[in-house]
């Protein structure tokens, strides 16, 4: 029982060290998020006249 409890253990630090070994680094939370109101309304604003452009650009291609 005891070589199957340390064999269980060995096999889950193995796994534990060759996912951290080779996994990409996850981003910090203070480096992902920006919960800034103004920051967040420009960005959806750069967003939609992207979209916009976009939608105009299809429909001219597909006009003429």
């Amino acid at each position: 029982m005891k070589r199957l409890v340390l064999g269980l253990g060995l096999a889950a630090a193995f796994a534990y060290g060759v996912r951290k070994l080779f996994a990409t680094p996850q981003p910090q939370p203070w480096e992902e998020t920006d919960n800034d109101p103004e920051d967040l309304s420009a960005d959806l604003a750069r967003r939609a006249r992207e979209a916009e452009d976009a939608q105009a650009a299809a429909e001219e291609t597909r006009l003429t």
